[in-house]
């Protein structure tokens, strides 16, 4: 009984611990040549993760990792979730910049997550 008792709170502390996007900061590379169709900027949009909202668009990876630096530690712990689409649409410079956030965010302990937009909801991959 203690054992069954044991492996059950083990259990749950192991769940509870496990990253997840909802707590997390969700991330969106837009690709420049799709923003400029709505006279935009391309760069990593984020989407609060207390209000749920869609924010600010960032163009380097020093500005992301400044906000995400500021959210609660819930969130921090819960990491960076990036969405890409077609890795075609993105210029030599913007791929630079995705491998730049994550080579940062491994450097620096943040727990990262790619997919792209066509392997979601299931294609979540950490960054290592």
């Amino acid at each position: 009984m203690k054992t069954i008792l044991c492996l059950l709170l083990l259990t749950t502390f192991l769940t509870a611990a496990e990253p997840n996007r909802e707590n997390g900061l969700s991330v969106h590379m837009l690709p420049d040549c799709v923003a400029k169709l709505g006279d935009e900027h391309g760069g990593f949009t984020v989407t609060n993760p207390i209000t749920k909202e869609r924010g600010t668009t960032y163009a380097t990876t020093k500005e992301l990792l400044a906000y995400f630096q500021h959210l609660p530690k819930g969130a921090q712990q819960n990491g960076i979730w990036i969405v890409t689409t077609d890795p075609d649409s993105y210029s030599e410079s913007e791929q630079t910049k995705y491998k730049e956030l994550i080579a940062l965010c491994i450097e620096k302990k943040i727990p990262i997550y790619t997919c792209r937009a066509i392997d979601l909801p299931k294609g979540w991959k950490r960054e290592k």
